[in-house]
């Protein structure tokens, strides 16, 4: 059982993964803080009171209002591409793991059925050392 972990952690393509998980740890830490950055940005403008000048001035606060909602907007769009990036980052790992795991799936059919040879042969020698014996 230790010989087949010890063959699939052979195939599995470490250096690949090794290489690749700053990366994807940087990534996902700077996304995580962008999310936590605009949620509270966006907690903060929506926290804030009119002032006077905002009620005496309709325009002006309408004005500031689209500027905060284009800022808003901005910043979900950056967000969505790093979400992107790392989702192409995260599909790129997760096709090397499954080329991994098919290496594997391939290796354990030829053991199975070398097994299986292997235990008819040994059958068949101990039918032919009984015949023998009699």
């Amino acid at each position: 059982m230790a010989a087949v972990w010890l063959q699939a952690l052979k195939v599995i393509p470490w250096g690949t993964v090794i290489d690749a998980a700053p990366g994807l740890a940087k990534s996902a830490r700077g996304f995580f803080k962008k999310t936590q950055e605009a949620a509270q940005a966006a907690s903060d403008s929506a926290d804030a009171s009119p002032s006077g000048a905002d009620v005496a001035d309709p325009l002006a606060a309408a004005v500031r209002r689209i500027a905060v909602l284009e800022s808003s907007v901005a910043q979900a769009t950056q967000r969505q591409q790093a979400a992107a990036e790392l989702l192409d980052s995260l599909a790129a790992q997760n096709t090397l793991l499954v080329q991994a795991i098919d290496t594997l799936r391939k290796r354990v059919q030829a053991l199975v059925v070398g097994s299986i040879m292997l235990a008819v042969g040994w059958v068949g020698t101990l039918i032919w050392v009984a015949s023998i014996a009699h």
